[in-house]
């Protein structure tokens, strides 16, 4: 780089500090003003920075990687976005209806108060500060690989250049973000999501023009282009992606099975926490949180833009790197001219710093207001709160980058995180939703065996003790936290009355909970539920069709296939207009949601009453 674009990097720092100095009084308000900005934000600022949160820097270098070497079927790695949709349909509505702070502290909500209650809300804490510090272990490996290939090696020993490149970064990001909060993240990925959108612009635009069809066909192997899943590609039969052996992915269709299955659970089950929860929780409304869901599916296609751009100029270079990880930036110090180079590395480093700065935020309100504030200090002053709230920021930095140290490739940390870790706790998220038996401890039993599960296949694997591929460990684990979850739950006392009441008559979710409605009738015979499972599940199907259709169609316009291109745009396009009269127009209104929480008031009411009547 030139000193144009060292210059351009320098400043944008600069002015991401700032952001952060000039949110830092707001931010230190309270718990809810740190961590959900108050319910203040509104819902597209929101929704711009979880969009932005989907272009992480790491991320786009695995899923470039993914996309060169395996093709269109690449795609299908991250199949799971298109069950965000069910946060538009149904469960962000759910969600916010908790009016919570974080995920942990929803299950006092669902589970009650008590140890059946406390022993949930704990394990979810402590999942998702682990599953934070893999995170920035995943983050810290990424963001130290990318930016290496930029700047002059400050160590001879590459592993240590890569170390302390990726400690800087992460330092600079992790000051910005602790000093302001939600507040500080949510508006520089304003700035973020702007820079990254010119970004993803310019270099779509010139793998376009660059790259045409016939230059595609004859650099790529026969069925590259193809969308269908088979049983197995053979062009990846003697190809070895980073952290794995030769041909691990030639037999594609035990992965694509582990990536539907996973996709089809996570329709039910909501966030297991982490950023995505948090946002959800910090708009001003259940309505709100739907349009936040809904922007953030149509926000984040322009990434496919970007990673079908940089995998398209990978051929024309044909990349030949010992490190699959390390394509992205090859590609960008290779093409892009100076001075244009600086601000296409702001675009990257952009995306990486709003998605570790989402995390941080994120997991440090579960050790802050379910650990700290709950069980330690409850009537900690302020000062102390932002205090605390530093230190812990600092200290799961610190565990990340010594985690992430011993790490070798982003792709492996990748599935580790994404599919062995978030699903260790996926199986108890959806029945929490859709079964009024389930309780805290078959919650807690279901989720910390998985956990355990999850945690034990790097240190058996790493060990050279199994040499099982990680699908076989996905089935086991969740099989096992099904059996486990279901178990304990039968051969523990249920939730008490009251609190399901609570829950089912506030958030009024559907599934099997004809029970408690009974009970809730028994007591209060003006009770009205919300009948909306059909329309859910309709707007679910269309949502996914519509979503996929948006996020596939970069792939095959940057392929210059334009029959494939308009049958997807003509699908997106005629779902999104079925989506406008039965989603949009049937979203929760402040009326209607009135009317669900005086529903709830009045069986509080009558309960109370009840009580009372016995009591005396």
């Amino acid at each position: 780089m030139g000193w144009i674009d060292y210059g351009i990097v320098i400043g944008y720092f600069i002015i991401m500090i700032i952001i952060g100095f000039l949110h830092q009084k707001k931010a230190a308000q309270n718990t809810r003003s740190y961590f959900l900005g108050g319910n203040k934000l509104p819902w597209w600022i929101t929704a711009m920075s979880l969009s932005m949160a989907s272009i992480d820097i790491t991320g786009t270098m695995v899923n470039v990687s993914v996309f060169y070497y395996m093709g269109i079927r690449g795609f299908y790695y991250s199949i799971w976005i298109v069950s965000g949709i069910a946060l538009m349909a149904h469960l962000g509505r759910w969600i916010r209806r908790s009016n919570v702070i974080t995920a942990a502290e929803w299950m006092t909500t669902r589970f009650g108060e008590g140890l059946a209650g406390e022993l949930p809300r704990l394990t979810v804490a402590v999942v998702s500060i682990g599953m934070l510090i893999g995170m920035v272990a995943y983050s810290f490996v990424g963001v130290g690989k990318f930016v290496a290939e930029f700047v002059p090696a400050v160590s001879s020993d590459a592993g240590n250049n890569i170390a302390i490149l990726g400690i800087i970064v992460i330092g600079i990001t992790t000051l910005y973000s602790v000093l302001g909060g939600l507040f500080s993240v949510a508006y520089t990925d304003l700035v973020q999501t702007l820079i990254l959108v010119l970004v993803t612009m310019y270099i779509s635009v010139m793998a376009f023009i660059t790259v045409g069809p016939e230059f595609i066909a004859s650099n790529t192997p026969p069925g590259w282009d193809q969308l269908t899943m088979t049983s197995t590609i053979e062009y990846l039969k003697n190809v070895s992606l980073a952290g794995y052996e030769k041909g691990a992915f030639y037999n594609i269709l035990p992965w694509f099975m582990m990536w539907v299955i996973q996709t089809m659970l996570a329709f039910f089950s909501g966030p297991a926490g982490g950023p995505g929860m948090q946002f959800m929780l910090s708009t001003k409304s259940p309505r709100d949180t739907c349009k936040q869901a809904a922007g953030l599916q149509i926000l984040a296609f322009p990434r496919w833009t970007l990673i079908a751009g940089l995998a398209l100029l990978a051929l024309t270079m044909k990349v030949n790197v010992q490190d699959t990880d390390t394509i992205v930036p090859v590609i960008i110090n290779t093409v892009i001219p100076m001075g244009l180079k600086g601000i296409v590395l702001i675009g990257f480093l952009a995306a990486f710093m709003s998605t570790f700065s989402i995390s941080i935020n994120n997991g440090c309100s579960y050790i802050i207001n379910d650990v700290y504030l709950r069980h330690i200090r409850p009537n900690a002053s302020g000062k102390e709160f932002v205090l605390v709230t530093y230190s812990v920021s600092a200290l799961v930095v610190i565990s990340g980058v010594v985690l992430g140290i011993g790490m070798q490739s982003i792709l492996e940390l990748s599935i580790w995180i994404f599919s062995i870790m978030f699903g260790s706790m996926i199986v108890p998220m959806v029945l929490r939703w859709y079964w009024w038996r389930f309780n805290g401890w078959g919650f807690a039993a279901g989720i910390g065996s998985a956990f355990l599960i999850a945690v034990l296949q790097k240190i058996l694997q790493k060990g050279g003790l199994v040499d099982w591929p990680d699908y076989y460990f996905y089935y086991f684990m969740i099989s096992f936290s099904f059996v486990v979850s279901i178990a304990v739950s039968l051969l523990t006392p249920p939730t008490d009355e009251k609190t399901l009441k609570k829950f089912y008559a506030s958030i009024q979710p559907w599934g099997f909970w004809k029970p408690i409605h009974k009970k809730i009738l028994k007591s209060n015979p003006h009770f009205r539920k919300e009948n909306m499972a059909k329309l859910d599940f309709f707007n679910m199907v269309v949502g996914a069709v519509s979503i996929f259709a948006l996020n596939i169609l970069p792939f095959y316009f940057m392929l210059h296939n334009w029959a494939m291109s308009a049958k997807l745009f003509v699908i997106f396009v005629v779902t999104a207009i079925i989506l406008y009269f039965t989603w949009y127009k049937t979203l929760p209104t402040d009326k209607s949601e009135l009317a669900v929480s005086e529903s709830q008031h009045s069986h509080t009411e009558i309960e109370t009453v009840e009580a009372s009547q016995v009591y005396n």
